[in-house]
């Protein structure tokens, strides 16, 4: 079965809070895949701070919202999501840009893994087997 769902842990207000990221569905993925093809072909980008600045006002959320559409943070009572649609459903984050686009970047990572080379796990490659 197809990896879909990855945990991470951000500091918010100081408390650890728990995410579950849910990849990108096809449409999104497409549509994310298409933005960042763009951006690459008009300049080459160093870090996720110059794709920030490189979006348009209209690009940029709605990247946001598509990728925090795909987030839920874990409460007492289970995990609830952080948007839908355009809504915030865990008002917390409404003013917390940081956390925000730290969770974006999380979530494109994620879901363009399987695009990219450089995105993904950040340990090293198993070393080939030998013959002996």
């Amino acid at each position: 079965m197809r990896d879909i769902i990855k945990n991470i842990q951000l500091q918010i207000d100081g408390k650890p809070m728990d995410f579950r990221l849910t990849k990108l569905d096809a449409f999104s993925g497409v549509s994310l895949l298409r933005l960042l093809i763009r951006l690459n072909e008009s300049e080459q980008k160093s870090s996720a701070l110059d794709l920030v600045a490189s979006l348009s006002e209209e690009e940029l959320r709605s990247v946001m919202t598509s990728c925090l559409n795909h987030t839920e943070v874990l409460l007492p009572a289970g995990y609830q999501p952080v948007m839908q649609g355009s809504a915030w459903s865990w008002p917390e984050l409404e003013h917390d840009t940081l956390s925000c686009l730290r969770l974006t970047i999380e979530g494109i990572s994620w879901s363009m893994s399987g695009f990219f080379g450089e995105v993904g796990s950040a340990s090293p490659p198993e070393a080939p087997a030998t013959s002996p």
